[in-house]
């Protein structure tokens, strides 16, 4: 199933079991790469890293970042100790990493990783040129240097938010476009500005194709010498074990024939949409991220539902839904949500499905299995079933309910002298001349071939006589159209009134047949009201 496969592609638990066999992808990056525990201790290290520290290889597996001076955090370059007793100026980037689990199944670490870039020729350069390493003004050697080489996507703003230098690598990692790195971030920068060292955020990005990712983002303050900070560094980190796996969830979910829609469950932000839902709701991709997803319910109730099942811990699993396209217009689904976490963001997984066309075919065909095809109105097991019901509310509230049956007087005489035809427009006549006397809410069945069936709310027989006399006079004033001509046509009715707590709807009907009996018998045209002894 869609839902399920993705979220386990998605999961936590995709990227918590990595071990050294996918560190091994950093052994071939001409920069430093260190995995290292929370408490410092280096669980792996890239060929590069070894050569910059002076050991042999796998000799910094065990030992810790302070025996060679890279505890130090700093937002700027500074110098390590090596191996051999040199000293080499770096500069350092730092992530975390999903929570791992040792071989062994006990206790977890959470983990960082480090980029060590060795820039002891730069910093030679910079101090040269009468500057201190690592805190110059982006357009330095240094740093333009710096931009350039670094595989780590880097970026300088200035003190009013603007972007002043992008490093090559910036618009590589999942095509991050610069325009996408302008907004939201005047808060966080304040906060870095104030603040003696680096901080660390995750944050969604847009990417040239339009899709949203999460980023972990590492900024720190730069000043003039008197301290004043003039502005901002900072460096990006996508984790590439999770790039498969997302770019696969993508594909998967834009070839999905479903509707697919990725929100954020903190202010219900859209965050991603495939092409199918993008049609469904009639807007391009574009505007559909960002916006709320409950903007395109059509019913706050239905809305509510959904809500209540999600933040009970739950799903929502083919719940027939009403959305709203762009230009208003309503259309039924069979939606799908379900919670997960991408990149440490708690989200919701929504799938629609487009019901319309099933749903309105289903609700013909139950209209269809509860009507008489030849007339129109209620069939004989329809109508049984709603009387039923409204009997029984009228025995909880203690109200008045009758039945009267209706038979079309000499009908064979109809069929026999007109034909077949002209019998079933007569019984379509009589239909509609009934239904043009009842009340909305009064039901009428036919019972099969000339007889039909009707059922008073409220009304006691007498009180249904008036309505039943109403009715037989429209019926014989009532033109009929045959081939050679019109002609009218007459009906007799019986009616009988509901007798106490206990009675039944077959017994009722069983009384008003009686009295048509006894109509028939006085001389048909006419309407006789059960009596007891008939």
């Amino acid at each position: 199933m869609l839902v399920s496969d993705s979220m386990a592609m998605i999961s936590d638990r995709d990227v918590q079991g990595v071990r050294g066999s996918a560190w091994s992808a950093y052994d071939c990056l001409p920069v430093g790469v260190c995995i290292v525990t929370a408490s410092g201790m280096i669980r792996y290290a890239n060929p590069a890293l070894h050569g910059l520290l002076a050991c042999e290889t796998g000799g910094l597996a065990g030992r810790t970042l302070c025996e060679f001076d890279l505890d130090r955090g700093l937002p700027r370059a500074w110098p390590v100790r090596r191996a051999d007793g040199a000293a080499r100026w770096v500069t350092v980037a730092e992530t975390p990493l999903p929570v791992d689990t040792d071989d062994a199944g006990q206790g977890a670490d959470a983990l960082r990783m480090l980029t060590v870039t060795d820039v002891g020729a730069l910093c030679r350069q910079a101090k040269g040129a009468g500057a201190p390493c690592g805190t110059g003004p982006a357009g330095m050697p240094m740093v333009d240097a710096l931009l350039e080489a670094v595989p780590v996507p880097l970026f300088v703003k200035e003190a009013d938010g603007r972007y002043s230098a992008l490093g090559d690598a910036f618009p590589r990692p999942a095509g991050i476009d610069r325009p996408g790195m302008t907004g939201g971030n005047a808060g966080r920068d304040g906060a870095v500005s104030e603040w003696e060292g680096s901080i660390r955020v995750e944050a969604p990005f847009c990417t040239a194709e339009g899709a949203m990712r999460m980023a972990s983002l590492i900024r720190a303050a730069f000043g003039e010498r008197a301290g004043n900070p003039t502005g901002i560094a900072g460096a990006i980190h996508e984790p590439e074990e999770t790039r498969p796996q997302e770019e696969r969830l993508e594909a998967i979910l834009e070839q999905s024939p479903v509707g697919v829609s990725v929100s954020r469950r903190d202010d219900g932000r859209i965050i991603f949409v495939n092409t199918r839902f993008a049609e469904l709701i009639g807007l391009p991709r574009e505007k559909l991220i960002g916006s709320r997803a409950r903007d395109y319910y059509l019913d706050s109730h239905q809305r509510l539902r959904v809500l209540e099942r999600l933040r009970g811990g739950g799903g929502v699993t083919n719940m027939e839904v009403q959305f709203k396209r762009a230009d208003g217009s309503p259309f039924w689904t069979l939606f799908t949500v379900n919670q997960a976490v991408i990149q440490g963001v708690p989200v919701n997984l929504a799938w629609i499905y487009d019901y319309t066309e099933r749903r309105s075919m289903e609700e013909a065909l139950r209209d269809m299995a509860s009507r008489d095809p030849l007339t129109g109105i209620y069939n004989r097991r329809s109508f049984m079933e709603l009387a039923r019901s409204q009997l029984a509310r009228a025995h909880r509230f203690h109200e008045p309910l009758s039945v009267f049956v209706l038979d079309v007087d000499h009908f064979k005489r109809i069929n026999d002298t007109f034909g077949h035809a002209t019998g079933d427009d007569a019984l379509r006549m009589v239909a509609a001349g009934c239904q043009a006397i009842l009340r909305e809410y009064d039901l009428l069945g036919r019972l099969g071939g000339e007889e039909f069936v009707v059922v008073l709310p409220g009304a006691t027989a007498d009180e249904s006589r008036v309505v039943a006399e109403r009715v037989r006079r429209h019926l014989a004033r009532m033109p009929i159209e045959a081939p050679d001509g019109t002609f009218r046509l007459t009906a007799s009715i019986g009616i009988a009134g509901l007798e106490g707590a206990t009675d039944t709807l077959e017994r009722a009907i069983h009384r008003a047949d009686l009295a048509l009996y006894r109509a028939k018998h006085l001389g048909r045209n006419r309407v006789a009201v059960f009596e007891p002894g008939m």
